[in-house]
């Protein structure tokens, strides 16, 4: 039997790490290795890590100096003895049959490098899914890489590694740019691009926890515009193909940053002594409408386009309308 590493950088969620972990321990596929990657935590997660590890003879936990998701996710691969690879983020869980279900589709398609299944946001901590009836999808060569931005352009959540099994001899030729956030978006690029076929389900495995101290979420900080250096990997990496639409994908991908950005700061706003808010939207705003046609042109949601064109149209009043939109649907 097969098996599979999972890597779990912890850091400040002692509230989440044992719905976390549990969520794996008691997955129905059994031969696991469970890497916990203690990365300086603050709190008591160090010591719910080192419980963890007497209580289970298959997770064993890693305490290191602080450097961020990267670094432990990072660290996590140079330890990793699995056949297969895959991340969970210690404020997040998983479907108790996520990983048997993966590696039953591994077994019917032998060529398969990788497995992508779908994930669900949740604020809720007992969340009851209703499966969907069977989409499998195997992409295979350069469809692999021009699926990968397609999906990713048109939906939320598609540049996450948590949601994909890898082949490790592949997972582990690379690793993430440390001391970074956004740091998914390139790194699964490159490992999809030396894969020779990709399987896509939409049986949900991954639960996306929504008021857990996430990277991805939340008013805007000065690291956010990392955003700008992953947006760039990407482009550089995918300006050497001429498959498809991998290079106009992108290109895209580089200019929705400020779209994303803008996007943030409409429905968070920005809490940071370093950033001079007036100065940062006007430099956003003015970059977005540069961009603006060819986000137009690209694959996105048409909500996405209708508030991409009101964005460079008149940003302030864009942004009052989503906080009282917000604020009523909150009430």
């Amino acid at each position: 039997m097969a098996k599979i590493s999972v890597i779990i950088p912890v850091y400040g969620v002692e509230k989440y790490i044992d719905r976390c972990v549990k969520s794996v321990v008691n997955q129905t596929y059994k031969d696991l290795e469970i890497i916990l990657v203690d990365d300086g935590s603050p709190d008591n997660c160090p010591k719910k890590c080192d419980e963890w590890a007497l209580r289970d003879a298959r997770i064993r936990t890693v305490h290191r100096e602080n450097g961020g998701q990267s670094c432990a996710r990072n660290t996590g691969l140079s330890v990793a003895t699995g056949d297969y690879i895959t991340y969970v983020d210690s404020d997040d869980w998983i479907a108790i049959d996520t990983y048997e279900y993966c590696m039953k589709l591994f077994d019917r398609y032998k060529g398969a490098n990788a497995v992508q299944f779908d994930v669900r946001l949740t604020s809720e901590d007992d969340i009851f899914i209703n499966q969907p009836k069977d989409v499998i999808n195997v992409y295979k060569d350069k469809e692999i890489l021009e699926y990968y931005l397609d999906s990713s352009t048109r939906k939320s959540g598609g540049f996450s590694v948590c949601r994909c099994l890898f082949e490790a001899p592949i997972a582990k030729r690379y690793r993430f740019r440390e001391g970074k956030i956004n740091e998914d978006i390139d790194y699964k690029y490159k490992v999809l691009k030396d894969c020779d076929e990709w399987i896509v389900t939409n049986h949900v495995g991954y639960f996306y926890w929504q008021e857990g101290n996430s990277t991805s979420s939340g008013i805007l900080k000065a690291r956010d515009f990392q955003l700008y250096e992953a947006a760039e990997e990407l482009y550089k990496l995918t300006q050497a193909e001429s498959f498809g639409k991998i290079a106009f994908l992108g290109k895209v991908k580089k200019a929705r940053t400020a779209f994303s950005l803008l996007s943030r700061i409409a429905i968070w706003g920005i809490r940071d002594n370093t950033l001079n808010e007036k100065k940062v939207v006007k430099r956003l705003v003015k970059e977005h409408r540069h961009n603006l046609l060819l986000l137009l042109r690209a694959p996105l949601p048409i909500s996405r386009k209708i508030l991409s064109v009101m964005f460079a149209l008149n940003f302030t009043i864009t942004r009052f309308l989503l906080s009282t939109v917000k604020g009523y649907i909150n009430k």
